[in-house]
């Protein structure tokens, strides 16, 4: 644990603070590989390096939730998105959109709907218009029965 706390502790060196962007994108892609590839504890080390560089971005939130999700915390997986992420943009419509699974995920079918809808009648995010049509049809049922 001592290691581990240090990754998150230590300032980020000078010449990591100018990363440039598309290493940060690839780094963005290996994170999600490994959340696909059942490596989710080292998804969150990646996507928390990432946010430590881009602490103005919510993007790397978004990647960090869902390897919280993939590690079967959905109440850290919420605080990402709805603290941390919609801190940094309230009107990013994938975290809404993230923020709705969970909630469903959960059992919270009302507050995702509301999310959903409000999200569908935005409009302004078609990949998360995309993501909140196929939400509203997701129930997760199996989830909640295989943690019981």
């Amino acid at each position: 644990m001592g290691q581990e706390k240090s990754l998150y502790v230590n300032a980020i060196p000078a010449e990591f603070a100018e990363a440039k962007t598309e290493w940060l994108q690839l780094l963005m892609a290996v994170g999600y590989v490994a959340c696909g590839q059942g490596r989710p504890s080292q998804a969150v080390i990646i996507f928390t390096g990432i946010a430590a560089v881009r602490p103005n971005s919510e993007l790397p939130l978004i990647g960090l939730a869902v390897a919280q999700i993939n590690q079967g915390k959905l109440t850290t997986a919420c605080d990402t998105l709805v603290q941390r992420a919609a801190g940094i943009n309230p009107d990013n419509q994938l975290v809404k959109a993230m923020a709705a699974m969970i909630f469903r995920m959960s059992g919270a079918v009302g507050a995702s709907d509301r999310l959903l809808d409000e999200i569908i009648a935005d409009g302004s995010d078609g990949g998360a218009v995309e993501l909140a049509c196929h939400l509203q049809t997701e129930d997760f049922r199996y989830l909640r029965r295989r943690r019981s």
